[in-house]
């Protein structure tokens, strides 16, 4: 027989025993893990992670107060809408001003809780400042806030296995003048790991917690200062 033929069998074989090691090795590192006691750590990754991973938020709020933050993304449902509406000829000025920036986004997107002002922030394909959008305290009052569950735009991306990573939302819908606007809440920050750490399954893990304490927070916050949002 050809040894040749026998390569593909190794490296299936080789793949096989690669994905029980790394399973076996991703339980064991999260059963390490207490996320009600990572979750008292809020301070202390709130800030690490600013400063570390996401310190473009710092510049983009230009000296402003970052009181919260998490990731964003925009509803299929709000992308039609204001395509319908920039078809259609847009009369409303606010909802000019606004709704023309929200057309499919599929690049990373931000929410900063500032003062009494809510930030959109979206990115271009490398990452860098696309679209700023700021909701002040008199839309947030008239706002709406509800809960959408995992985010079904990144159901199909991961196995049932992995649906603990999926973020799970809160939509949040403004009233742009009479047109209802609504816009998606992260309950954490998107994590993609580095190619480097694609081995590494303890800092995989460790970061995804630290993302998911920082941005599971920003609801409570925003409720806090906003009791119209608050849930029945």
């Amino acid at each position: 027989m050809n040894p040749l033929f026998l390569i593909p069998v190794v490296l299936v074989v080789a793949g096989i025993i690669f994905m029980i090691y790394m399973n076996k090795k991703h339980q064991s590192v999260k059963s390490e893990i207490d996320l009600d006691s990572e979750r008292k750590k809020y301070t202390l990754y709130n800030q690490e992670v600013l400063a570390q991973d996401f310190p473009q938020l710092k510049e983009w709020m230009n000296g402003k107060s970052i009181d919260a933050y998490t990731s964003a993304s925009v509803p299929q449902s709000t992308t039609n809408k204001v395509q319908h509406i920039i078809s259609d000829g847009i009369k409303n000025v606010a909802l000019s001003a606004i709704g023309t920036k929200l057309r499919r986004i599929e690049t990373e997107c931000f929410w900063v809780l500032s003062g009494s002002d809510l930030h959109f922030f979206s990115t271009n394909t490398v990452g860098e400042l696309h679209e700023h959008i700021v909701f002040d305290h008199f839309r947030i009052e008239e706002a709406k806030l509800q809960y959408g569950g995992i985010l079904k735009s990144q159901l199909g991306i991961y196995s049932k296995s992995s649906e603990e990573y999926l973020p799970k939302i809160h939509m949040i819908t403004f009233d742009i003048d009479g047109t209802p606007v609504s816009l998606e809440i992260h309950d954490r920050l998107n994590y993609v790991p580095d190619p480097t750490d694609l081995l590494d399954m303890k800092k995989q893990i460790t970061t995804r917690v630290k993302y998911q304490v920082v941005g599971e927070k920003f609801v409570k916050i925003l409720q806090d200062k906003f009791p119209n949002l608050q849930i029945a």
